[in-house]
């Protein structure tokens, strides 16, 4: 606690004997003394801030506004200074009344020197604990403020960051994606295009923003394998033997050996490995059914075949536009999952233009 000396004590009493008396007593001990006779004086004497006291010493009747009044109006305007009510020695409940309202004490008059002194020290030190809190409060409050901001930065930070490197992951993809097709002039611009209608199918799904980036990533890769097949069996323009044709349907497990050993891949191998598998079982290198093939591979299966069907390849030229829809919806429950079928013909995604999306 300060020295009693950078104390200021302010009296409101109506009773100019008894100011006398307080701000003697006061005096002698070491404190500063400010007087007020009335409710409405101490209020006037208060707005201006060097008068702000340490503490407050109150009358509770007196003629006008009332102690009790006025310890409502103090406690709303000077809530960390301790207050403490005079009452006559027959009034015990105003002043239990008084501590209810936030009066820190009461002492009953008629008043002893050391009673008076003993009710400011302890009066004092809450104070000095109330300030302390208030100070807490005040430091707590700043710094949450300062985490939430620290916190909204670094997420910025951190956003930014992750849309950098989906960035540069993407284009890794697509690098990769091109070296697939350098490999077959036929399917140039395929994986792009495959990546583009899943990306409508997924999004009229309604699937989730992440399931729909692992969904991108599969289908620009989901050929990947074919790096593994021999050019003159991507290139061959006859039927292909059925010993070639095993050694064609392997690439698909070739692929997801090529990328289960980096772990960013990793969420588009059901991808790679399923694409081929047939909603109806009879499909490869698995023989998966239904929807034990994984939705994204559905979804991949249907964008493959559509731009499979409506582009030249070596052993037959594209299909016209209204034959490869045809062919997709006779193929619904054999081939390709019907749901996903019913939203790429029902929403007429086959005639969006992939190119558009560059």
């Amino acid at each position: 606690m300060q020295d009693s000396l950078t104390k200021k004590i302010l009296v409101i009493d109506d009773d100019a004997a008894m100011q006398k008396v307080l701000k003697i007593n006061l005096e002698n001990a070491g404190y500063k003394v400010l007087l007020a006779g009335s409710g409405e004086e101490s209020l006037s004497l208060l707005d201006r801030q060097e008068n702000l006291p340490d503490c407050i010493l109150s009358d509770i009747k007196m003629p006008g506004m009332s102690g009790l009044d006025l310890l409502g109006l103090l406690k709303e305007k000077f809530p960390l200074i301790p207050i403490i009510m005079l009452t006559a020695h027959t009034d015990l409940e105003t002043g239990l009344q008084a501590m209810r309202m936030g009066a820190f004490d009461y002492i009953t008059k008629p008043v002893r020197k050391a009673e008076i002194l003993e009710f400011l020290k302890k009066g004092l030190e809450q104070q000095k604990v109330l300030e302390e809190n208030q100070r807490l409060k005040y430091e707590n409050r700043k710094y949450q403020e300062n985490l939430e901001y620290r916190v909204e930065l670094r997420t910025r930070e951190l956003l930014d960051a992750y849309d950098k490197l989906k960035e540069t992951n993407l284009a890794t993809v697509r690098v990769l994606a091109e070296t697939i097709e350098a490999k077959d002039p036929y399917t140039r611009g395929h994986c792009h295009r495959v990546r583009f209608f899943a990306r409508e199918i997924a999004r009229h799904m309604g699937l989730s923003s992440y399931e729909i980036e692992c969904l991108e990533y599969g289908a620009l890769l989901h050929d990947i394998g074919k790096i593994g097949v021999p050019e003159e069996l991507l290139h061959k323009a006859e039927l292909l033997t059925p010993k070639e044709k095993l050694v064609f349907e392997d690439h698909p497990v070739i692929g997801e050996n090529i990328l289960k050993v980096v772990e960013f891949f990793v969420p588009c191998l059901p991808i790679v490995k399923q694409h081929h598998e047939w909603f109806n079982g009879q499909g490869y290198p698995l023989g998966l059914k239904g929807l034990d093939i994984h939705i994204l591979a559905r979804i991949v299966q249907v964008a493959d075949s559509f731009d499979a069907m409506t582009t030249n390849r070596p052993y037959r030229k594209g299909l016209p536009l209204q034959e490869a829809v045809l062919e997709l919806a006779e193929g619904k429950s054999i081939q390709f999952d019907p749901e996903i079928i019913d939203v790429f013909l029902n929403n007429q995604l086959y005639l969006l233009d992939p190119d558009l999306s560059y």
